[in-house]
């Protein structure tokens, strides 16, 4: 039943759809003065991403899956839980995003600052039309708006590598985008609409729905990239300015995630044993391999697209998990893994949100992404330091945070694989448990790596040394991401039993109690409790002890000392002493060699070279902007 007028989530929809337009239009009308169209164009993605998050809210509440239609402009849409779900993990990044171009546009050129205020609303409009659809069509259409503005946000002005990492998404979107009409050409052919409703309550051949199943995975999973589909998501992150990186880690990316739910779980019936083992083990591949290489790059925010990618094997994990269990007819199985993955995910956007508005501050003050080049910053940035502080460490899994909480269920979805009967469940549970505590201490590895030579020690170059902070309203929405990190960690008990009510009714099984007095007891009762907030509260008392002793004993102590340089066997310190991104992952280098050499083996320079000359990348320019306003067009009318 919908809500009151106030409350109902579709005037709230149609308000921010109106909003992310008419502030991208006017932004870009006024672009050549700066702080007005700034003003705009944030303000415009406020109301916006908080009328999401409101709908959002609604929707959550409400329960019931439901069809209409948007005021106003006549989209049709479904209002289910899991689609507002994916509306909160997107709307909470776009909202600190918002806040955060206020202070970009105002330093752009004129340019610049048209063309990101333009496309960026129209992306985040057309993501949310993404999620919202309720039929094949309107989602395709929706689909490839988004991913053309984001081609266009990728490219910089008078930048070689931009214009290849354009390329690249380009190709990609366009294959992806091919592989998805075939699937839903054969889903039409086969049930004879377009809607996904109809799709529900169809009876489909298992080989045809096999082959909707691996046209629409391989399409969707270039979007979330899959590895090894993921050829534009390091690039495309490093070019783009740092609050779309965030976005499209945050949403894009996920976009392909959801279209892997709703494909594996949802349109297709039961799914069968061999899609889920298919996705799992993509997913462990995805996660490891993304982890490893990521250890080995220096540019920031390549570094941080490769953990988006380590993440997105996460998520798959517990997508995967939740198939299997599905198809085994196990809903305990079903639940952990889906609840898992469906937290990870929402917890993916706000730590990988927060790092990459943290590099952007970082890339602002230095004109730097290389991190040897960097080294002190946290005596210049202290807050900035700090909040990616947390956000590596969630992003590690280091508990009260939430990346904790997510990974923990999925690890115990794991272990309840590898209880089941069948000898394929029992060889990969453990196998896919091994994989994934690889992959954490990967990340640790490069928490480490990230924050030990960017932030501590000296400065490494005269860039770093001449820094300076960052503006408030950047530092401010970095540091409310990581917050809300804590947060979401930390009040985990109270947050997913209302995700374990949204995947009850998602796989149709009995709801399960996993929280009780701030804890949680996923699958086992007493062998997998855990209480984020006592982890909380013991975590804060062991520097405080110590502290507090010191206190009272610091009438025997001596006079502080005078300080001085950094003891280094006698000699006089020098930065270059330090240990540099390079030598921190050289034994890794070494171990994993084999595999860092796969991608010169499947991307020879030749065949490089090949992709990317000058006309090639002119041609598909030009027939992206006349697809994107070709679709504008249509879309409109």
């Amino acid at each position: 039943m919908i809500m009151p007028l106030m409350l109902d989530p579709l005037p709230l929809l149609t308000l921010a759809i109106a909003a992310y337009v008419i502030s991208g239009i006017l932004s870009a009308l006024l672009a050549s003065f700066g702080k007005v169209s700034s003003w705009i164009s944030a303000l415009g993605g406020l109301i916006a991403s908080a009328a999401t998050f409101c709908a959002a809210l609604n929707i959550l509440l409400g329960g019931a899956l439901l069809s209409a239609r948007l005021p106003g402009i006549n989209y049709p849409v479904e209002l289910s839980q899991l689609n507002a779900l994916l509306l909160v993990a997107i709307s909470l990044p776009a909202l600190f995003g918002s806040i955060y171009s206020l202070a970009w546009l105002q330093s752009a050129t004129v340019k610049n600052r048209r063309q990101i205020a333009l496309l960026s609303a129209f992306f985040l409009a057309a993501m949310t039309l993404v999620v919202l659809a309720d039929n094949s069509i309107a989602m395709l259409l929706a689909l490839e708006v988004a991913a053309l503005c984001a081609y266009f946000m990728i490219i910089q002005p008078g930048c070689q590598k931009s214009r290849r990492a354009g390329l690249n998404q380009f190709l990609f979107g366009r294959a992806g985008t091919l592989l998805l009409v075939l699937a839903f050409a054969l889903l039409y052919h086969a049930t004879g609409s377009t809607h996904f409703s109809v799709a529900r309550a169809s009876l489909l051949s298992p080989l045809l729905a096999s082959g909707v199943f691996v046209l629409a995975f391989l399409g969707f999973a270039m979007l979330a990239g899959v590895i090894p589909l993921h050829g534009w998501v390091p690039q495309a992150h490093s070019s783009a300015p740092a609050h779309i990186s965030a976005l499209f880690s945050s949403g894009l990316m996920k976009l392909g995630v959801l279209g892997i739910v709703k494909i594996g779980l949802d349109l297709l019936g039961v799914p069968p044993l061999w899609w889920g083992i298919v996705v799992l083990l993509l997913a462990v591949l995805t996660a490891f391999v993304g982890g490893l290489y990521a250890l080995m790059e220096h540019d920031i925010k390549r570094l941080l697209a490769y953990h988006s990618l380590e993440n997105i094997g996460i998520i798959l994990l517990g997508i995967g998990g939740a198939m299997v269990g599905s198809a085994l007819h196990q809903p305990t199985l079903a639940m952990l893994a889906l609840m898992g993955g469906l937290f990870h995910l929402f917890n993916h956007g706000l730590f990988k949100s927060a790092l990459f508005l943290g590099a952007g501050e970082i890339e602002q003050q230095l004109g730097i992404k290389d991190i040897e080049k960097m080294g002190g910053l946290a005596r210049i940035m202290p807050c900035t330091a700090v909040a990616m502080l947390i956000a590596l460490m969630s992003m590690s899994a280091l508990p009260p945070l939430n990346g904790f909480v997510s990974e923990w269920f999925i690890y115990q979805s794991l272990f309840n694989l590898s209880g089941q009967g069948l000898f394929i469940t029992r060889l990969l549970g453990p196998l896919l448990a091994v994989g994934l505590a690889i992959t954490g201490a990967l990340a640790v590895m490069c928490v480490a790596k990230v924050f030990g030579v960017s932030f501590l020690g000296k400065a490494r170059s005269p860039l770093a040394e001449q820094a300076t902070r960052a503006p408030r309203l950047m530092t401010f929405s970095t540091a409310m991401l990581a917050l809300l990190c804590l947060l979401s960690g930390v009040a985990s008990p109270w947050l997913l039993p209302v995700l374990a009510r949204i995947c009850a009714a998602f796989l149709n099984t009995p709801q399960m109690d996993i929280a009780a007095q701030a804890s949680l007891y996923p699958g086992a009762g007493s062998k997998t409790w855990v209480s984020p907030p006592l982890l909380a509260l013991l975590l804060l008392s062991l520097p405080l002890l110590p502290l507090l002793i010191s206190v009272c004993l610091r009438a025997g102590r001596l006079p502080n000392r005078t300080r001085g340089e950094a003891w280094s066997c006698g000699y006089g310190y020098s930065s270059e002493m330090a240990v540099t991104a390079s030598s921190f992952a050289q034994p890794l280098r070494v171990m994993f060699a084999p595999i860092y050499q796969l991608r010169k083996i499947f991307m020879p320079d030749g065949l490089v070279t090949l992709i990317h000359r000058d006309c090639l990348a002119a041609l598909c320019r030009r027939l992206a902007f006349i697809e994107l306003a070709i679709l504008l067009v249509v879309a409109i009318a």
